[in-house]
C-alpha cells in the first residue's frame, strides 16, 4: 500500500522539477507558441506588427511562466497574478480579435508545453500530474480572461452607442460634427438618409426587448447613427450603404419579430439633415393617420394625401363633403373601408361584418347626403380625397365655413 502511494508523489515531484527546468526556455516555448498560433488562427494575422512582435510574445511569456511557475509549486495561480492574462483578454476586445480567438491561445499554449514536456531528453515521469496541472490552470484562467473580455465588448459597445448618438444629436441639430467624428474616431457619410423610427406596439415588457432587439441590430453597423427616445428613434443611414434603408429596416424587422413604422427622407448634405428629420416626422404621422401598413414611406409615396392635408380652401372644401356624415359614423367608417377594400362590394362587406344588401344600402345613404356615388369612379375618387382632407379637419380643427365635426373614425 505504501508503495503504491509513494509512486504518484514521487512522480509529482518529478513533473514540479521539470516544469521548473522549462523555466528558462521560455522565450523558445513563447516564440514557438506566437508563430503557431498565428498559423493557426487566422484573426491574430490581422494584427499590426507592434502588437505581434511586443505585446503578444511578452503577453505569452508570462502566461507560460506563471502556469510552470504554479505546477513547480504545486499551487494554482492566485487573484494578483492572473490579473496580466485577465487584462490581456481585455485588451484583445479592443484590438478587434474574437473571444474565441483569445481563448484559443490557452489550449495551444497548455499544447505546446505538453508537447515540450514528452519530447525533451527526460520526459516528465507522470503525465497525469503534468495534465492534470494545465487543466486546472486552464480552469482558473479562460473563464476569467472570458469574463474580462466581455465586460470589456459590453463597454467598447456602450461607447460606440454613445458615439453615434451623440454625432446623431449634433447632425440632427444642424451644427458641424466632423470635429466631434474625428474624436470619435468616426467618419461621417456625406450624404445621409434620415429614418424616423416607430417601434411596434406590443404588450408588457415587450416593448423593452424588441427596443434591445433594434439598438442590438444597429450595433452591427457602426456607420448607421441613432438615437432613441420612448417608443421610436432617428437614424441617420449613410445613402447607398448595405442596400439602403429599406433593407436595413427589412433586418430591424426580423430583429424586432415586428414590423416597424418608418418613414425617410434624403439629406443632399449635412445641414439638410434637420429639414430631412421634419419631412420624414411628417410623412410618418401621415402613414400612421392614414391606417397604412408597417413599412418605410417616403414623401413620393404619399405625395397626394400628403398635399391633401396641408391647410388650406382646398382642403377645407373637400372635407366638407363628408359633414353632412357627422351624425353617422357607421357610414364614414363604411366608406373608409370600402376604399380600402378597392372599391369591392364582397370584400368590404366581410371586413365590416355586415350583409352585401346592408352595404349596398349604406353606399346608398352616403350618396344621397353627400351628392357623390362611392361606386362611380369619378365620385369615389372625390370621397377618397374628401376622406383623407375630413380626417385631417378633424385632427387639426374644424374647415373653414364647415359645419362641426364629429369624433374621429377608426383606421382602417
Amino acid at each position: 500500500m505504501d508503495d503504491t502511494e509513494a509512486a504518484p508523489a514521487e512522480g509529482a515531484r518529478h513533473t514540479t522539477g521539470f516544469a521548473a527546468s522549462l523555466l528558462p526556455r521560455i522565450p523558445e516555448l513563447a516564440a514557438a507558441a506566437v508563430a503557431r498560433l498565428t498559423t493557426e488562427i487566422p484573426a491574430y494575422r490581422l494584427l499590426p506588427d507592434s502588437v505581434l512582435g511586443g505585446d503578444l510574445v511578452a503577453n505569452t511569456e508570462a502566461v507560460l511562466k506563471l502556469f510552470l511557475t504554479t505546477v513547480a509549486e504545486g499551487r494554482p495561480p492566485d487573484e494578483h497574478e492572473l490579473a496580466a492574462p485577465v487584462a490581456w483578454g481585455a485588451e484583445r476586445a479592443r484590438d478587434g480579435v474574437p473571444l474565441e480567438a483569445v481563448l484559443r491561445v490557452y489550449p495551444l499554449g497548455a499544447r505546446q508545453a505538453w508537447e515540450s514536456a514528452m519530447a525533451g531528453p527526460e520526459p516528465t515521469a507522470d503525465p497525469y500530474a503534468l495534465v492534470t496541472g494545465l487543466l486546472a490552470f486552464l480552469g482558473e484562467v479562460m473563464p476569467k480572461v472570458a469574463e474580462a473580455y466581455l465586460r470589456e465588448q459590453a463597454d467598447l459597445d456602450w461607447e460606440q452607442r454613445e458615439h453615434g448618438r451623440n454625432l446623431a444629436g449634433v447632425l440632427l441639430a444642424g451644427r458641424p460634427a466632423r470635429r466631434a467624428a474625428e474624436r470619435y474616431g468616426r467618419t461621417l457619410a456625406e450624404r445621409y438618409e434620415v429614418v424616423v423610427l416607430r417601434l411596434p406596439e406590443a404588450p408588457g415588457g415587450a416593448t423593452t426587448r424588441i427596443l434591445r432587439a433594434v439598438r442590438s441590430e444597429l450595433d452591427r453597423n457602426s456607420e448607421v447613427l441613432a438615437t432613441f427616445k420612448g417608443d421610436g428613434g432617428v437614424l441617420l443611414v449613410p445613402e447607398g450603404q448595405d442596400g439602403g434603408t429599406r433593407r436595413l429596416l427589412a433586418r430591424l424587422d426580423t430583429a424586432a419579430e415586428l414590423r416597424c413604422m418608418a418613414a425617410a427622407a434624403t439629406a443632399e448634405d449635412h445641414g439638410a439633415i434637420p429639414q430631412a428629420q421634419s419631412e420624414a416626422s411628417e410623412v410618418l404621422s401621415l402613414a400612421e393617420d392614414l391606417g397604412c401598413a408597417p413599412g418605410v414611406y417616403r414623401l413620393s409615396d404619399l405625395a397626394v394625401e400628403y398635399q391633401l392635408v396641408q391647410p388650406g380652401p382646398a382642403r377645407d372644401a373637400l372635407a366638407r363633403i363628408l359633414v353632412p356624415l357627422d351624425d353617422q359614423p357607421h357610414l364614414v367608417a363604411t366608406l373608409r373601408e370600402f376604399i380600402a377594400a378597392g372599391y369591392r362590394r364582397a370584400e368590404a362587406s366581410e371586413n365590416l361584418t355586415v350583409h352585401r344588401n346592408t352595404l349596398t344600402y349604406r353606399l346608398g345613404r352616403i350618396r344621397l347626403l353627400t351628392g357623390h356615388d362611392a361606386t362611380d369612379p369619378t365620385d369615389a375618387r372625390r370621397l377618397a380625397a374628401a376622406l383623407t382632407a375630413y380626417d385631417a379637419v378633424r385632427r387639426g380643427g374644424p374647415a373653414a365655413g364647415g359645419g362641426r365635426t364629429g369624433p374621429a373614425a377608426g383606421r382602417r
